[in-house]
């Protein structure tokens, strides 16, 4: 055999090397993508039944889940406030993360989640603020509330 066959042959070999190669890193990576993606998830499902027991805790679930106004005079409006800003950081935080990773099959459903409680939560909607929660700020009209206010 001449010495270009041995050629051929060892850059046939060489690019068949190559080839499973780059086929294997597009499989580690998007094993990476998906492994990143329910860690993002799984973050921040438990930061949110966190507050949901936290809510429960000290009675406040009503303002956030059943229409209950909470007007700036109302003895816990501070309380109540800092609540639907860390519930608005849950909310706005999962929309952001399923922007970034398109391939979610949960986008649909968080946002119909989200648009549920600005539908439910006047402390919600009231908190609304484009600066601060833009994911969510955008789903305001979308819930039947009104879009927060502009940002500054």
């Amino acid at each position: 055999m001449s010495a270009d066959a041995y050629s051929v042959i060892v850059n046939a070999l060489g690019f068949t090397v190559s080839a499973v190669a780059i086929l294997y890193l597009a499989r580690q990576t998007r094993l990476g993508r998906d492994q990143a993606a329910i860690a993002v998830n799984h973050s921040i499902l438990s930061s949110l039944r966190e507050l949901h027991v936290v809510l429960a805790q000290r009675e406040l679930l009503g303002y956030f889940y059943d229409g209950r106004e909470c007007p700036p005079e109302d003895p816990r409006h501070r309380e109540v406030t800092v609540m639907a800003d860390t519930f608005a950081d849950i909310l706005c935080s999962r929309l952001h993360a399923h922007e970034k990773m398109p391939a979610s099959e949960s986008l649909e459903p968080w946002r119909a989640y989200c648009a549920d409680m600005l539908r439910h939560s006047p402390v919600l909607r009231t908190r609304l603020n484009a600066a601060f929660w833009p994911h969510l700020d955008r789903l305001g009209g979308a819930s039947g509330g009104p879009p927060g206010p502009p940002a500054p």
